[in-house]
């Protein structure tokens, strides 16, 4: 989280209008060195639909950091600054026809699919395009599932393979994703376990994969500190697959989340409420989407004592509560900043301008220290 002056100063010098949000490239260094040191033999290829911010792209791939993008707009995100193609794989199950095609004419060489119809689709549009099966693997724990909607079923992977080769089709590895905000660390040792299966029944059609994908789904309180899980994940990986396999992997929420604070200014006051120039159309559809709850601390605050407020959001929805209760100093006033902390991941990429408020249109401030 960036430090209370270094806002002050922030504020001082630009002097914002309206919420802004703040990105510290030294959290996100220190974020990717401390997954390199955790996943030694993990290539990460950084979720863009967690944050699509150039800059962030642009410094994760400096630091040499690849990329897991999900349609085609991110692709061309991705390409624009530079970066090589072959740093991409198309991690959607589901594409659209013309998005093969294209993606194929730009240089992706690897996808995935975890359904008949997404071979079909990819044999119709790309002949140069590797393919990886996803198969399911879910974490019960997990507070986002993606299993309801991705991963081939094990009664699924033989009519795959087979339309795989008779496609011909080059199936180069596994990919799994146990679920956004994993908590057992389990979940990913039976996924590999379950990836080595598929390999074994791969290998039965001619196939040899060398790629292993354990997704994402990490986060922690601390951004560095991912806990238990790389060991446990690096010890199933040794134990279940030989050298000559090549591990990657799609964190997108460990990367993001922490680099960014937002600030939002309070802009009304009644007896037992407050609304801020923000909103769940907006920054807070995390609250929504992804079962957050975000955590503030309000600037040049004094009081010693508190009172607990409604907090709305600023559109003209009744509906747009963004707390029924919180704790907010007995001074609260219009004009006030509120600092929010670890709000990068899953919330400026979502937001909208409904009533015309252009909440995808903040301005950022961009911290190097």
């Amino acid at each position: 989280m960036v430090g209370s002056r270094v806002l002050q100063e922030l504020i001082h010098r630009h002097r914002p209008k309206d919420s802004f949000y703040v990105y510290q490239m030294s959290t996100l260094t220190q974020a990717y060195e401390e997954w390199t040191r955790a996943f030694p033999q993990v290539t990460p290829h950084y979720a863009v639909k967690c944050n699509p911010n150039p800059e962030l792209v642009r410094h994760l791939a400096k630091l040499g950091c690849n990329f897991d993008c999900a349609t085609l707009a991110e692709i061309n995100l991705v390409l624009q600054l530079g970066i090589d193609p072959k740093r991409i794989i198309y991690a959607n199950p589901c594409k659209h026809d013309e998005d093969i095609l294209s993606a194929d004419t730009k240089g992706v060489r690897l996808t995935t699919f975890d359904s008949i119809s997404e071979l079909q689709k990819i044999g119709r549009n790309s002949r140069h395009t590797d393919v990886i099966m996803r198969i399911r693997a879910d974490d019960p724990t997990a507070r986002c599932t993606l299993g309801n909607k991705y991963g081939a079923e094990e009664n699924e992977w033989e009519d795959l393979l087979v339309m795989c080769s008779r496609l011909s089709l080059n199936l180069v590895g596994i990919s799994f994703h146990v679920g956004s905000m994993a908590k057992d660390p389990q979940a990913f040792v039976r996924a590999i376990e379950k990836a080595k299966k598929a390999v074994g029944r791969a290998q039965l059609y001619s196939y040899n994969p060398y790629i292993i994908d354990i997704g994402g789904g990490f986060s922690s309180t601390n951004v560095f500190d991912l806990g238990p899980v790389p060991s446990q994940i690096c010890q199933a990986l040794e134990q279940n697959f030989p050298s000559g396999f090549q591990f990657i992997a799609e964190p997108g929420r460990y990367f993001a989340e922490h680099v960014v604070t937002l600030v939002t200014p309070i802009i009304g006051i009644k007896k037992d409420s407050f609304t801020i120039s923000e909103s769940l159309y907006g920054a807070f559809n995390c609250i929504l989407f992804d079962h957050a709850t975000p955590e503030f601390s309000i600037l040049n605050s004094n009081s010693q004592t508190q009172k607990t407020m409604t907090m709305f959001g600023s559109t003209c929805d009744g509906g747009d509560v963004i707390y029924k209760q919180c704790k907010v100093p007995e001074d609260i006033a219009c004009g006030q900043w509120l600092v929010w902390s670890r709000m990068g991941a899953y919330t400026s990429a979502a937001t909208t301008c409904f009533n015309g408020i252009p909440f995808h249109k903040r301005q950022i401030l961009y911290s190097y220290a």
